[in-house]
């Protein structure tokens, strides 16, 4: 869970005439922005692998509550992915390339200590898949799937959370109580992925770049 060198892309917004520097970015290994016009922006990146479920394009798109992207066979883009960005997730994708403004390059290298952080154990939602029910009940925890550990949400079994926000199976070290037989969602989290960087720079303030800008008052 700890001492992890992660290679993720550095994302860089464009403007709409700057296409070919955009994609030459994206085929370095980089996440762009293009800007339409104010309201409208493309987030490009390489196309995911379906062998790699940590693929950091997928989950840049997750991140904003999407799950599908258009891959082009032709033109500026060929070969590269592509989703509209919404425009509740605009800022979003604004304060992505902010952060990395202070970093050079289409990637870096990000170093990160998952004992010392645990920012997605907080404030999430974790739900139960069958494999992961069937891991518990092969396990002897039923249990774990009963209050006051989970509770029903739209016909789904939801992990429950603390009253601080804690995932209740989050120890004091930082190390999950149930780590061996711990839900597909967790096990499966990709570290220095877009959901990795919101989750630790809205639960502790740490963030891989540059700080984010506060408008004066």
């Amino acid at each position: 869970m700890s001492d992890l060198h992660v290679e993720r892309p550095v994302v860089r917004s464009f403007k709409q005439k700057y296409v070919k520097e955009a994609a030459a970015h994206v085929r370095a290994g980089g996440h762009a922005v293009v800007w339409e016009n104010d309201t409208r922006a493309l987030l490009v990146f390489q196309k995911p692998s379906k062998e790699n479920p940590d693929d950091f394009g997928a989950w840049a798109v997750y991140d904003m509550g999407k799950s599908r992207w258009r891959v082009h066979d032709r033109g500026t883009w060929k070969g590269l992915a592509t989703t509209l960005v919404p425009r509740s997730c605009l800022w979003i994708v604004k304060r992505r390339s902010e952060r990395d403004s202070v970093h050079p390059g289409p990637t870096r290298v990000l170093d990160l200590d998952c004992t010392s952080c645990a920012a997605c154990c907080r404030d999430n939602e974790v739900f139960l898949e069958r494999p992961d029910i069937e891991r518990f009940e092969e396990a002897g925890r039923r249990d774990l799937m009963r209050p006051p550990f989970a509770r029903r949400q739209d016909g789904r079994i939801l992990l429950t959370l603390l009253p601080n926000k804690r995932c209740r199976h989050l120890r004091r070290d930082n190390r999950c109580g149930i780590y061996e037989i711990r839900p597909h969602a967790c096990s499966e989290f990709p570290k220095g992925s877009e959901c990795c960087l919101f989750a630790r720079e809205d639960a502790f303030g740490i963030s891989d770049g540059a700080a984010p800008q506060v408008e004066a008052s």
